[in-house]
């Protein structure tokens, strides 16, 4: 498959998703910023014919969390909300977002912004990289709130 088709299948994909969210109880605004962000940058790519091999860098860092975020969303669902398994998944998660998106995202972050590419396509790299930050802080303190309930006496006692 080419990088343009994978492109445009994700920029499809993008789309759908972002009316999927906007249809949701309560529109997450932060959400709804990337995946602007994302449309953008990858039409903008498109557009340009440039980029390809950045963009498609950008969906494997941007969707390798992707997976045990679904996955913790899931085992809440079932009733495995408080559980080892359910800390596993919250651990997994954020130790694949962080490392993805706060080591691999300004890597590739910079190099987009050296690289001659248009203005739009800077303004995208920078404008998901920002999202990313603001998610890793709040990531942060989800696992932060978890390690702390996990040394709870209260919790302790529930385990036993």
């Amino acid at each position: 498959m080419s990088m343009e088709v994978a492109l445009a299948a994700s920029l499809s994909y993008l789309i759908y998703d972002l009316f999927c969210c906007l249809f949701d109880k309560r529109v997450s605004v932060d959400n709804a910023v990337h995946h602007l962000v994302s449309i953008i940058g990858i039409g903008a790519g498109l557009i340009y014919g440039k980029c390809g091999s950045e963009l498609v860098a950008a969906l494997w860092i941007t969707e390798m969390s992707s997976p045990f975020l679904h996955l913790r969303e899931l085992l809440k669902e079932i009733g495995y909300r408080d559980t080892d398994l359910n800390f596993a998944a919250d651990a997994a998660f954020a130790a694949i977002f962080s490392l993805a998106r706060m080591v691999g995202g300004p890597y590739l972050t910079y190099r987009t912004l050296s690289a001659d590419n248009p203005l739009i396509i800077k303004v995208m790299a920078v404008g998901l990289q920002l999202v990313s930050a603001f998610w890793f802080y709040k990531i942060a303190r989800m696992v932060k709130y978890k390690l702390s309930k996990r040394s709870s006496p209260s919790y302790r006692r529930k385990l036993s």
